[in-house]
């Protein structure tokens, strides 16, 4: 990937604001208490899972696809 912003192709760029607003959107929530304190409990049970990990098809199978 180009280092210059001068020299990011379009795909590049889109991918780069992308990531910024992702970011964004991430810090956001983070500073939301409630949010926060859903994230670190749903972190916890995880830790305390006994359940076996799924593989990467089980989890994508799963998952909705984000939207932009």
């Amino acid at each position: 990937m180009a280092m210059r912003h001068d020299e990011l192709s379009e795909e590049e760029l889109a991918r780069k604001h992308a990531v910024e607003r992702s970011w964004e959107v991430a810090q956001q929530a983070l500073a939301n208490p409630e949010f926060r304190q859903y994230l670190d409990e749903s972190i916890e049970r995880v830790n305390r899972s006994t359940a076996p990990p799924l593989t990467s098809d089980e989890f994508l199978a799963q998952t909705t696809p984000a939207t932009e």
